[in-house]
């Protein structure tokens, strides 16, 4: 996601490999997470689906982040 929302690079990461990603992390919890990021990861695959910018996305899965931090 840094790679995204920083500045340009010579690394591409596209809104397909952003998604599989997301959908790895919620198959991989389980059903384990905290509501409050189950939420944030899918409002970052809504994002990614509705072609948001990168830096929304990011916005998104650092909150999710956060959330399972404090967890």
């Amino acid at each position: 996601m840094d790679a995204v929302s920083d500045a340009p690079t010579e690394e591409e990461i596209t809104p397909s490999e952003i998604a599989e990603a997301v959908r790895d992390a919620i198959e991989a919890a389980g059903g384990e997470l905290p509501p409050q990021a189950q939420r944030y990861l899918s409002e970052a695959l809504d994002a990614v689906s509705d072609g948001m910018p990168g830096d929304y996305v990011a916005m998104s899965l650092y909150a999710a982040l956060g959330v399972l931090g404090d967890a």
